[in-house]
């Protein structure tokens, strides 16, 4: 449907007069239309060409100029102002005031790299003296095999007690002497002196590899290792195995070590798991060595 609309314009290409239909037509033809809209893309080049030479005009002044805005600066180093700003506020980057300008000098900012060189040339120094002192250090490999514990125990005690460490070509190191001291109550039980080997137990139990590895697991039974084999204590394997009468050894129940001790279920649960308490199974219940949780929780100290 056609528009009853006559307006007289002129055309903003050729400036001839025509009668427009509506009240937004710019031009008289459609030949005039895209000789304007060819114009306008050359006009827009040519304005993109214009402020990328003003940009590398102001990068060429600013690479002659003695001081530098912080927004110069961030284009000189490739970084963002923010961080150029952040820099300042930290003190990492020295700065000119002056009235309400804030000027860098570019001698500054070549002295922080010169600064940084002689760390890069004698990088090999430390490396030299982290490599003397790894005596001093375990490995999580070396903390599971002499302890008997898991990685995420080794974390969580590192974490709750700061032990130094230190970190060789992404591999962690902790220091000995707080490992040591820290896991010293993991230290094989001197009371215990006859163990069982596989062997041993295969032959008096009858008990399968993954029985025996599954009850020790289960029951928390203390092991050492010497060499590649592994030994089990025979007093706690017997106990657990009902072989032995535990009439010598005092057993509580969980719910008397909770109420001495003033401790959760699962607080007494994770001492008997990571400290490999004995237990007895009497029943559907479990009870708990008295003797091994009184040195746990209340530790002789001889002075």
């Amino acid at each position: 449907m056609s528009s009853n609309i006559r307006i007289e314009r002129i055309c903003e290409w050729c400036g001839k007069q025509f009668t427009a239909q509506t009240t937004v037509t710019r031009f008289c033809s459609k030949r005039c239309s895209e000789h304007a809209y060819k114009e306008r893309l050359r006009q827009k080049k040519i304005s993109l060409s214009n402020q990328e030479t003003a940009h590398n005009s102001r990068e060429k002044e600013s690479r002659n100029k003695e001081f530098l805005t912080p927004s110069e600066t961030a284009r000189y180093l490739g970084v963002g102002r923010t961080y150029i700003y952040d820099c300042i506020n930290r003190g990492k980057i020295k700065v000119t005031r002056i009235g309400r300008k804030t000027l860098v000098s570019k001698a500054d900012i070549q002295a922080m790299f010169d600064f940084l060189t002689p760390k890069e040339s004698t990088s090999t120094e430390p490396a030299e003296k982290k490599s003397k002192s790894l005596s001093d250090f375990y490995t999580r490999a070396d903390i599971r095999e002499k302890y008997g514990v898991k990685d995420s125990w080794i974390y969580k005690v590192v974490a709750e007690n700061n032990v130094p460490k230190t970190i060789i070509r992404g591999k962690a190191y902790f220091s000995k002497s707080h490992i040591d001291r820290l896991f010293s109550a993991r230290k094989e039980n001197p009371e215990i002196t006859e163990w069982y080997s596989v062997e041993d137990i295969q032959s008096k139990y009858g008990m399968t590899l993954s029985a025996i590895y599954c009850l020790v697991s289960k029951v928390g039974i203390p092991k050492r290792k010497k060499g590649s084999k592994v030994y089990y204590s025979k007093y706690h394997f017997d106990v657990a195995k009902g072989a032995k009468s535990a009439e010598d050894v005092e057993f509580i129940s969980v719910a008397e070590a909770m109420e001495k001790y003033s401790l959760t279920r699962d607080q007494l649960y994770h001492y008997v798991k990571t400290y490999k308490i004995s237990k007895l199974k009497s029943g559907k219940y479990v009870k708990l060595n008295a003797k091994e949780l009184e040195a746990l929780f209340n530790p002789k100290i001889e002075l």
